[in-house]
């Protein structure tokens, strides 16, 4: 009988520690888990509050595909490290960059992660396979988490219920995750991730997902079209957002959100613009005082000439 191969993590424990500190996690409040813990519902807490400080210190953003001289997008674990935690730049990533990286993380410190994909609904009437998601079994419960769709994104794991509502941060927005039976009994059915901004307001289908293993050949098809497309907004358009989280209250509150030439902040319910942008200089500007992003000289000149660039 074949010797069962050692788990070997996909960073190591120094990595893993850099990253934790990248992102000010209390580690004194919530002690790592152990990898039997990181099996059970005992992981549950710990992968809350990582889920929670990451999203708050790693921006969804897509500056790459405009202020670089290649815009490529490379998934692949090392140069991500060193894109987020390494580079010590505030950088982030878009769903298929964050959520790879995390999943890595989560790897390392011992969870099981399936990542699958995501047909994004916001897009038209033919969604495509987009966005990545990645899913945790604990026990016997399998969780949704996502670190890669913004402000519209869950800040919570949540669980594969049908009609399970979870809290979006300490506001009165909710998320949700329905179910729907194949077409046939052979045909895998779909869940669906909801949002909406109180209990007031109708749900807004977000995206569709499976439970079907995607592997890394898959995400790099997704990754080239999604990055390369003329009709990706991706490719044409800045966003960055990054989730504020209240330390006090150990909750996200609210985001602040960079949108082509506008800065917003959301709190709860309260929306303010924090600045119009006119020009290139502003933007950059913005970027580091907003976000706490800083572009070198070079990345700055890879916009130069491109329809995102701000006149």
């Amino acid at each position: 009988m074949p010797r069962q191969k050692p788990f070997e993590a996909p960073y190591p424990a120094e990595d893993v520690d850099a990253f934790l500190s990248h992102i000010s996690f209390p580690i004194e409040k919530f002690p790592k888990v152990t990898k039997e813990q990181a099996r059970t519902k005992d992981g549950l807490e710990f992968l809350a509050a990582i889920l929670r400080y990451t999203l708050a210190a790693v921006p969804f953003e897509n500056l790459l595909l405009h202020y670089s001289p290649y815009r490529a997008v490379v998934i692949d674990k090392d140069v991500l490290f060193e894109k987020i935690v390494a580079s010590n730049c505030g950088r982030g990533g878009y769903c298929m960059e964050n959520n790879l990286f995390f999943a890595k993380i989560l790897q390392s410190l011992g969870y099981e992660v399936i990542s699958t994909g995501g047909r994004v609904l916001l897009e038209g009437d033919s969604p495509e396979w987009s966005h990545q998601v990645n899913l945790i079994p604990l026990d016997d419960q399998i969780y949704m988490i996502d670190i890669g769709f913004g402000n519209q994104g869950p800040t919570r794991p949540m669980p594969l219920i049908d009609g399970h509502v979870s809290k979006w941060g300490a506001t009165e927005a909710e998320t949700r995750v329905t179910y729907k039976q194949g077409s046939k009994p052979w045909v895998q059915g779909l869940w669906t991730y909801q949002h909406r901004n109180s209990p007031k307001d109708t749900w807004t289908q977000i995206y569709h997902f499976t439970t079907t293993e995607f592997l890394p050949g898959d995400f790099r098809i997704m990754n080239h079209s999604v990055s390369t497309s003329r009709t990706s907004f991706f490719t044409y358009k800045i966003l960055v957002v990054k989730m504020l989280l209240d330390k006090e209250m150990d909750d996200i509150v609210g985001a602040v959100i960079l949108n082509q030439n506008e800065v917003k902040k959301r709190i709860h319910d309260k929306s303010e613009v924090l600045a119009e942008l006119k020009t290139e200089e502003e933007r950059v500007k913005a970027l580091a005082k907003h976000f706490g992003i800083f572009l070198t000289e070079r990345e700055r000149a890879g916009i130069r000439g491109t329809v995102a660039a701000l006149k």
